[in-house]
């Protein structure tokens, strides 16, 4: 991870206090539009985060005293 990379779980953290800012109404419009915006960019590095994990999910399955790998399939 780079220095500017941000976990996702920070990233969470950042939505949850822009969401709650955006609740409380006690911010002006533009610095509003502004969080709003950057709010969107997290969601979709978060969004990307978790297709990337996803793809990477492996279910291991044990089949006649062995553990074989499958690919994970989201049903």
């Amino acid at each position: 991870m780079t220095q500017k990379e941000v976990s996702f779980e920070e990233n969470l953290e950042k939505l949850k206090k822009i969401v709650d800012g955006l609740e409380s109404g006690d911010i002006p419009l533009k610095v509003s539009m502004n969080k709003f915006k950057e709010g969107t960019e997290i969601i979709k590095q978060c969004h990307k985060e978790l297709e990337e994990a996803e793809l990477k999910i492996d279910t291991l399955i044990k089949k006649d005293g062995e553990i074989t790998r499958q690919p994970y399939k989201n049903s």
